[in-house]
């Protein structure tokens, strides 16, 4: 790859500068941390970093290349991707591999995010800006990749840097990934002998659905702001709320939806942004952490459970529970190891269950998908 300019503005006025990957131009948003070791193109196709700029904390990224969307399993969902592209905004590395080799892969890591018209950033130090934003908190930022042989203005990417638009502010992250009318994906070629869940896009990953197939469900995905009435019409034996980027509190319709489906005793999942908008429907607080849990080792414990109770887990969220507002009918079911902040919550008599993390895994351990038997068996 010819060398090209890159650098990274954030919004305190700190510059990084790097050599450039992918597409030359330049992207906004929130710029994150994840210290997942492996699994970047799981990871990087999940809607939940639509907004943001990740940087990886591995020392090197894309070894085993970029794999084909047309390898499909028999739902034709994606076998090694999240979603049908890359999510975030941008991407900030140490080192981006440049002869990976793989049996499955078709591409760079490079290649990938050419062919997206994605920037990214190499050649930085990926560990100093992690403290930083450990210290500091979750900032703003500009990535910029000049094009070859041209140079960058960094006093001017420096003034736009601190003037950031916040997207969780000014954009409609959710609206922006959600399918626009229902989709249905059938458990086998005799759909009526399945149980039907409704499952509400907020940013769902594929293998979310995949989960609840694979387990003999059928599955409707449905947009993110349906609505009671719409939940009638289809007639579901239950609910899943799915992850998704950006405030909770901006999904006003799916809040309104949970409380419905926990009034009514409708069987209900939430997951990471489906349990801060179920915590929201039952009356509780959410409020958005100084920099949150992106990683696929997050130890939860189950506090419900005497015996297998510790668990390590994926998990992809800037924002979290208050505990402390949390009504008497519901408890607490999962807490996070290392902050005690709220991994998961039920309610004491109803059949309705959340959690923070992510228990269809990709990329991270598979620990804990047996959250969606419980679920299942509560379809009756």
């Amino acid at each position: 790859m010819a060398h090209r300019e890159a650098a990274i503005a954030l919004d305190n006025g700190m510059i990084f500068k790097g050599a450039g990957f992918g597409a030359s131009g330049e992207a906004s948003g929130e710029v994150v941390f994840n210290t997942s070791s492996a699994g970047y193109t799981e990871a990087l196709s999940d809607p939940s970093y639509n907004g943001q700029i990740p940087a990886l904390g591995g020392p090197l990224v894309g070894n085993y290349g970029v794999p084909s969307f047309d390898a499909r399993d028999e739902w034709g969902l994606p076998i090694f991707f999240e979603s049908e592209s890359f999510k975030p905004e941008g991407l900030i590395v140490w080192e981006c591999c440049k002869q990976p080799y793989h049996y499955t892969m078709v591409k760079t890591l490079d290649q990938w995010l050419r062919d997206e018209n994605k920037p990214g950033i190499e050649g930085i130090d990926v560990r100093q800006l992690t403290k930083i934003l450990r210290s500091y908190g979750v900032m703003l930022g500009i990535v910029k990749v000049a094009g070859e042989g041209e140079h960058i203005d960094y006093d001017d990417l420096k003034k736009r840097g601190m003037e950031v638009p916040d997207p969780n502010v000014t954009r409609q992250l959710v609206k922006e990934l959600s399918v626009k009318e229902a989709k249905r994906y059938d458990a086998s070629a005799h759909p009526d002998k399945h149980k039907t869940v409704a499952l509400v896009d907020c940013g769902v990953k594929y293998n979310i659905i995949r989960c609840l197939l694979k387990r003999g469900i059928n599955v409707v995905v449905m947009p993110w702001d349906t609505t009671w009435e719409q939940v009638q019409d289809l007639k579901p034996g239950g609910m899943v709320f799915s992850p998704g980027p950006g405030n909770p509190k901006d999904c006003k319709a799916a809040i309104k939806t949970v409380a419905s489906c926990i009034d009514n005793g409708l069987p209900t999942m939430g997951i990471c942004l489906g349990n801060q908008i179920m915590a929201l429907a039952v009356g509780a607080d959410t409020y958005k952490m100084k920099y949150g849990h992106r990683a696929a080792n997050k130890p939860v414990i189950d506090l419900t459970d005497p015996v297998k109770h510790a668990f390590i887990t994926t998990q992809n969220h800037g924002f979290a529970i208050d505990k402390d507002t949390l009504p008497p009918d519901i408890e607490v079911y999962f807490i996070n190891a290392d902050d005690k902040t709220v991994e998961g919550i039920r309610h004491k008599t109803k059949p309705a269950f959340a959690v923070q993390f992510h228990p269809e895994a990709t990329p991270g351990p598979y620990d804990t998908e047996y959250l969606f038997d419980k679920f299942v068996a509560m379809l009756g």
